[in-house]
């Protein structure tokens, strides 16, 4: 539980970062720590919610407020660093600040799901719940379309990594710690690779 638990604080302060860095409209100092916090802790508490794990995971433990509030104002002097530079520059760190956050909460959403009793296929669907949750909350905040509506190997990746740490994890010769690793691992590689070749899910509507 311990692993989980810094993985989790880990997320959140990642997903914070990525929150800040995403809001390309300008907002006061409150404004852009509400943002990062709501980034930061909206999948866990959705996914809290949907598994009737309450009270959910801040709520129970205002440390991951207080984590997600620094992420936020960490995040605020880089970003006008990086505003001053190229957009690229300014894109390829939030990338990497998302994929990293969606990496740890894929395994941290996982873990609880399988912690409080349920099955592996729940622990899937909890994991990209979690990894997800928060990002898709930021780019609505940020008025962006969201990663995962815009055909983003996105919540591809997420699922690709939960599968494989879930089974890994069921799997009673693999310790917890080398197969969390393994499922961050996977998540982040297929997210940054999906960032660099442009892999798309393949839409049906135009």
């Amino acid at each position: 539980m311990e692993i989980v638990t810094a993985a989790e604080l880990a997320g959140v302060v990642t997903f914070a970062i990525s929150g800040v860095l995403a809001v390309s409209v300008r907002l006061d100092w409150f404004g852009v720590v509400v943002v990062g916090i709501v980034t930061a802790l909206g999948g866990g508490t959705i996914r809290d919610v949907i598994l009737d794990d309450t009270p959910v995971v801040w709520v129970e433990d205002l440390g991951y407020l207080a984590a997600a509030a620094a992420g936020a104002a960490l995040a605020t002097p880089l970003a006008r660093w990086l505003a001053t530079g190229s957009r690229r520059r300014f894109e390829e760190a939030l990338q990497v600040a998302d994929a990293a956050g969606l990496a740890l909460f894929v395994v941290v959403g996982a873990q609880i799901a399988l912690d409080v009793g349920f099955g592996a296929g729940v622990a899937i669907v909890s994991a990209v719940v979690t990894g997800i949750g928060g990002g898709l909350i930021r780019d609505v905040l940020a008025a962006r379309t969201p990663m995962v509506l815009a055909g983003e190997f996105y919540a591809t990746a997420a699922l690709g990594g939960a599968i494989v740490y879930v089974t890994l994890d069921r799997a009673a010769s693999v310790p917890e710690l080398p197969a969390a690793v393994a499922g961050a691992l996977t998540v982040f590689v297929l997210r940054v690779l999906g960032i660099r070749r442009r892999w798309t899910v393949p839409a049906i509507t135009r």
